[in-house]
């Protein structure tokens, strides 16, 4: 009786603690772009995901230990690649020299332009492609999720007003700081919400088997 009285408890507690976990993936400081009006998921092609770091006006510098705390797209496994920086006084965007990107190339300026791999076999190598685009005041960081397979596209500044506030300025949009690409590589990778899927299912499948046993005693 005793063994069966601990299976379920664990039975019980797995769920519980699979919320909790759950939970606290859920409240990553990220806001998908399509609860927002206007929704400007579509300023970057082709792309399946946008997610602004939050607080929308905070003005956070990009950095590999930002994107991966904060989880954007539910992974925390991102990697680096380089940027493509906007000149002071606009114009064309280039490969920033002090992190050169190896995978993308730009055309374009600081308001929009076209997109293009740099390998051809990048996505042989590689499962997720994101751009995390970077202005200034009022504004916070903008990230977009490549479609598989993708080889170039077209973007737009994310900048625009609303739902950014652009606290008087009285503009309409704002330019572009710098293009970030962060990628993940091939392997085996589980998005957090699947590790915690599989950890609850554990405790169940450990639950039941303990069940079990305390039947056949």
């Amino acid at each position: 009786m005793h063994v069966r009285t601990t299976s379920l408890s664990l039975l019980a507690a797995a769920p519980v603690l699979g919320f909790t976990l759950w939970s606290a993936q859920a409240g990553a400081s990220v806001i998908n772009c399509n609860t927002l009006d206007p929704d400007i998921s579509d300023r970057v092609t082709p792309s399946t995901g946008c997610q602004i770091l939050e607080p929308i006006g905070g003005n956070t510098n990009d950095s590999l230990s930002v994107i991966n705390d904060n989880q954007f797209f539910g992974f925390n496994d991102w990697l680096f690649d380089g940027k493509w920086e906007a000149p002071q006084g606009g114009g064309p965007l280039f490969n920033d020299p002090d992190d050169p990107s190896a995978f993308i190339d730009v055309d374009g300026d600081e308001v929009g332009g076209e997109w293009s791999l740099a390998l051809p076999d990048f996505w042989d190598n590689n499962s997720e492609l994101m751009f995390i685009f970077k202005d200034g005041a009022f504004t916070n960081l903008v990230g977009y999720l490549i479609e598989t397979n993708a080889t170039g596209g077209t973007y737009q500044t994310p900048f625009t007003f609303p739902p950014f506030e652009h606290q008087g300025q009285g503009v309409e949009q704002t330019d572009i700081s710098h293009i970030s690409v962060y990628y993940r590589a091939n392997g085996v990778h589980i998005s957090e919400p699947g590790v915690l899927a599989l950890f609850g299912l554990g405790l169940i499948g450990l639950a039941w088997s303990a069940r079990r046993r305390s039947h056949n005693v």
